[in-house]
């Protein structure tokens, strides 16, 4: 009754048969499907993994050039930030060498506050034209032929005496325009002696100081009248103790004379070389007046 596989072999012995019972066909034929299974599957999952491999690569590969980007740049950042702290030490040491020039203590100022350091010890453009409007800077007259005589003790030239010669004489010919050399209002204008002045102007300026034009020919101006930088005045003569045509230029602050010469080579261009050059005035404190003003006024009226 059971089913049998009869092997049937031949060879130069003769023939063999041999008889396998079906189920080992059955078996063979179930072992044959389960290794062509097993060989598909592996064949597909390699595939599956191959391609999984590849994209990961691809993606590790974008991973890679993103983190050198963010490399280079964080390596960029850092080299900002190091040269703007290495500018921003500079600009504090430049600080505080106007401070000390001026007059600030820059050791009672935080570390951190350097903005409000450079507002108080350095001013901007808008502030330093507004400066150069009020305190007296630059020369009296556009022409001259010689300084005959500088700020300082000297022997008279009539008197023959030792004495302080409070100003600088500008020689040049008689009639030559003199000009104020800040906004101001007219204090003194006479014609006369005046104490060898000769014909006199004394035009009082903000912040406390003052400036006088002596020895003129001619005057312009009315006491109490208001003056612009650069408005004529006067025009030079040989009035009063002189020895020659020539304008007597000085520069006070609160009654002290200075040495108009810090004053008359004063521009925009050295415009912090007054702080080092004139001592005697407390610039701090102008310099701090001035920020309080600036921040009153308008710009608008500031360029008037």
């Amino acid at each position: 009754m059971s089913r049998r596989l009869i092997l049937m072999i031949t060879d130069h012995e003769g023939t063999r048969c041999i008889n396998i019972h079906s189920i080992f066909r059955q078996l063979g034929l179930y072992l044959l499907m389960f290794v062509f299974v097993l060989i598909i599957f592996g064949v597909v999952s390699i595939r599956a993994f191959k391609d999984e491999i590849t994209s990961i690569s691809l993606l590790n590969e974008i991973i890679m050039k993103q983190y050198e980007k963010i490399q280079e740049k964080n390596a960029y950042l850092n080299a900002q930030i190091e040269q703007r702290s290495e500018e921003i030490m500079l600009v504090g040491d430049r600080v505080g060498d106007l401070e000390s020039v001026i007059g600030v203590d820059g050791t009672t100022q935080p570390v951190d506050d350097l903005r409000e350091r450079i507002d108080i010890a350095s001013l901007t453009g808008s502030q330093k034209a507004f400066v150069m409007k009020f305190i007296p800077n630059g020369y009296p007259l556009d022409y001259y032929k010689r300084i005959s005589a500088d700020f300082g003790y000297r022997v008279h030239p009539l008197f023959f005496t030792k004495h302080l010669h409070t100003g600088i004489d500008f020689a040049t010919d008689i009639g030559t325009p003199i000009y104020a050399t800040a906004d101001g209002v007219v204090e003194f204008a006479q014609m006369g002696h005046n104490g060898g002045f000769g014909n006199l102007i004394k035009l009082d300026h903000s912040f406390g100081f003052r400036t006088y034009y002596a020895h003129l020919n001619k005057i312009v101006v009315k006491r109490g009248g208001f003056v612009k930088k650069g408005q004529i005045i006067a025009y030079s003569g040989n009035s009063g103790v002189s020895t020659g045509p020539h304008l007597h230029y000085e520069v006070r602050f609160l009654g002290s004379v200075l040495n108009p010469r810090n004053f008359i080579e004063w521009t925009m261009s050295n415009f912090s070389s007054i702080f080092e050059n004139e001592r005697s005035v407390l610039w701090q404190s102008l310099l701090m007046t001035i920020n309080n003003l600036m921040e009153q006024v308008p710009q608008e009226e500031l360029q008037l």
